[in-house]
């Protein structure tokens, strides 16, 4: 129970704040102990640290027991503040169904499954071999859909309670919709397309997003927003009623899962078995090293003094029912080197499945699989399961054909199979593919990857850790609810050469830039490719004194009370901006060009920084939040934290000091990138070391902008 939830929204004081401190007031007798506050606290540390007298230590433990008292007291305090015709929480019979209440089948197949994987093992898990563990991993990821759905259903049901100007807030919607009297509803076959207008609001939905109606949750379809002119248009099929001329819209039901899950039980039935057909999937969740023929286990999977690609070919080409981790840092041409592994499995007969989170990135991969192959003169017959309605999803490529149902995807003759998790987890797919290569596999969850590896004797995850992942809905238990990779190498920043193969040269990166991102990010193994020195900002006298031929540098604005909108900061940038417009760059080849706008990226955590900088800037200006350019790059990258300090941060530590976020960011630089912030950001309080970390890759960028502060 979170108490000061319960005070912030429950009661009203006449106190300045709602800290435990503040509310002791109306129920606590003064503390006797010397430490009374967690300032306090902190000072009879230090004491304590130099020092070494107990009696320091004995103090903050009575803080913390008074602490914990306070808390009690502060629960039975509110208790008898309580309305006593409110119903208690454990009174509200829909929170708590009744004992005999039938379970759902889905809920009486997993108590059948909980029953045959787990019931025969050692009750003491430290006596558990690979196999226990394997079995009941297997188990939780058999619920893993329908707990990830939980949360955006209870999303969902909780909008219908909003008010219209919370849900304008609510920056997952849409709200304030009214019925644009020039654009009456029209009859569209078995739909009607409306038209609506709102009013200025930050969202996410987008053109081609799933959305439903918040007050029927009717579904929406065909959405097109107008950002401009503040319009909207979407199809509806009058279900479960018609629209009525004010409404407010949200994001779509949840995708249908039970194809994917259904793939899970094949996988759990394969392991109650004992029929092994699974051997990659299995090999994958016992994080084995990978088994490779000819290869001895233990040693490196490729000499990293030899030619990478043909090395690449022979790793994949010999995997023996088994799977590989291709870890490509910023800039190493982790798409390209798949595609030539690609090219030559297809030139040698094999079938290959291409997969991803998004048709965005599996599409990426197609197209650099089909230049290679025309390049080289190598044909093929391809096919990718495309989305009708979304033209985003369409490949129309020279070898590979768009389809629309699984179907026509599964049909025989095609060598290559493109698609996303529902196509490689249907039946027809199973054991039917030689290799399945997984894009961005970091952004995969692990129960997909189990799901779709059923459709492939080998499995080849491509993709890093280190940058952007796929958050999860739900709480899932054990390492159910982990990302494939982050399941095969936990806190690790790189994989060993024995388990995988890490792509050490980026081919992006200024060796100053370079060395920042190996250093903070990747234990110090990427490397840049040698012309990439060449890569260098041309200054003048004139420039910004902020700005340097190549590196990192930390411009400090001061400010205060900015949460996720810095005038000053967007100011600075703007500033920085104009005047990078009067210089020059050179590139790897050594060619000289006027720097642009298309030669500047400016990142920024919060999409009302993205706004503000939008206003200020020309509108060609590459602006947005990390997300948009994860795969693009620029000679200059300038970064906008916005936040002023500890006290103004929106979210949590982890999100603004993200260090992938960061990575992402700051190595979308080929020559220089450029961290704006206030000082009052490298000296906040961290409570545990993980955000000590955090915190300490912004220190570090402050420390390498002091390299290389001369001008050409």
């Amino acid at each position: 129970m979170d108490l000061y939830k319960v005070v912030r929204e429950g009661i009203r004081v006449s106190e300045p704040r709602y800290s435990l401190k503040n509310i002791e007031q109306f129920y606590l007798t003064e503390r006797a102990g010397k430490v009374t506050d967690a300032a306090a606290s902190i000072v009879f540390y230090e004491k304590w640290i130099e020092t070494g007298d107990k009696r320091f230590l004995a103090d903050i433990e009575k803080y913390n027991c008074d602490d914990v008292r306070s808390t009690y007291e502060l629960r039975q305090w509110l208790l008898t503040l309580r309305p006593q015709e409110l119903p208690r929480l454990h009174e509200t019979a829909a929170l708590k169904p009744p004992p005999d209440a039938a379970l759902s089948p889905h809920e009486q197949r997993l108590e059948e499954y909980h029953q045959r994987l787990l019931a025969g093992l050692p009750g003491d898990r430290n006596k558990w071999n690979t196999d226990n563990l394997r079995r009941e991993l297997a188990f939780y990821l058999l619920d893993f859909h329908r707990r990830a759905e939980k949360p955006l259903w209870w999303a969902m049901f909780a909008r219908q309670e909003m008010t219209v100007d919370e849900l304008i807030d609510d920056g997952e919607c849409l709200g304030g919709l009214v019925i644009h009297p020039d654009y009456p509803p029209v009859p569209d076959k078995r739909s009607t397309l409306y038209t609506y207008s709102f009013p200025e609001q930050e969202t996410k939905l987008k053109t081609g997003d799933a959305a439903v109606c918040v007050e029927t949750l009717g579904s929406l379809s065909s959405l097109v927003i107008d950002e401009d002119q503040n319009l909207v248009t979407f199809k509806h099929n009058g279900k479960p009623e018609p629209l009525d001329r004010e409404i407010n819209i949200g994001p779509g039901r949840p995708y249908n899962t039970k194809k994917i899950t259904e793939a899970l039980f094949r996988y759990a039935d394969d392991l109650l078995e004992g029929s092994n057909r699974y051997r990659a999937v299995g090999a994958l969740l016992a994080a084995e090293p990978p088994s490779i023929a000819g290869h001895e286990p233990g040693t490196p999977l490729i000499d990293e003094a030899k030619e990478l690609l043909p090395q690449l070919i022979h790793v994949v080409e010999n995997l023996q029912e088994s799977y590989l981790f291709i870890q490509g840092p910023p800039g190493s041409g982790k798409t390209y080197s798949g595609a030539h592994v690609i090219t030559a499995l297809l030139e040698k007969g094999y079938r290959v499945g291409i997969t991803s989170n998004s048709h965005k990135a599996i599409i990426n991969l197609l197209k650099k699989i089909e230049e290679n192959a025309v390049a080289r003169n190598i044909f093929f017959r391809g096919v990718k399961k495309s989305t009708a309605g979304k033209p985003d999803s369409i490949m129309a490529g020279r070898l590979i054909d768009d389809v629309y149902t699984n179907d026509e995807a599964m049909a025989p003759g095609y060598q290559l199979v493109a698609g996303t998790a529902w196509l490689f987890s249907d039946y027809g797919m199973d054991q039917s593919l030689d290799f399945l290569f997984v894009d961005e596999a970091g952004q995969v969850a692990l129960a997909n990857i189990v799901a779709m590896g059923t459709s492939a004797r080998n499995i080849i995850l491509i993709g890093d850790q280190m940058q952007l992942g796929q958050p999860v809905q739900g709480v899932h238990p054990g390492r159910s609810g982990d990302s494939s990779l982050q399941y095969l190498l936990g806190d690790q920043a790189t994989i060993s050469p024995e388990h995988g193969i890490f792509l050490k040269t980026t081919w992006r990166m200024h060796p100053h830039v370079c060395r920042f991102i190996s250093d903070a990010v990747y234990n110090g193994r990427l490397e840049p490719e040698k012309d990439n020195v060449k890569r260098q900002l041309l200054l003048t006298p004139h420039a910004h004194p902020i700005l340097k031929p190549s590196g990192v540098s930390f411009y400090p604005v001061e400010h205060d009370g900015c949460s996720q909108r810095s005038e000053a900061e967007a100011e600075a940038v703007n500033e920085l901006v104009h005047n990078l417009l009067t210089q020059q760059y050179q590139d790897k080849n050594g060619n000289i060009a006027r720097i642009t706008l298309e030669n500047i990226v400016i990142v920024a955590p919060y999409n009302m920084q993205v706004n503000l900088l939008q206003n200020l800037l020309p509108e060609t200006a590459r602006i947005g939040t990390v997300d948009k350019f994860q795969g693009q790059e620029a000679e200059v990258v300038i970064i906008s934290m916005a936040t002023s300090s500890e006290e103004y941060m929106p979210r949590f530590i982890s999100f603004l000091y993200s260090k992938n976020r960061l990575n992402v960011a700051i190595s979308r630089a080929r020559s220089l990138a450029i961290l704006v912030a206030n000082p009052l950001l490298l000296s906040i309080r961290c409570k545990k070391t993980e955000e000590m970390a955090l915190v300490n890759m912004l220190c570090w960028v402050r420390e390498y902008s002091k390299f290389q502060q001369n001008h050409i």
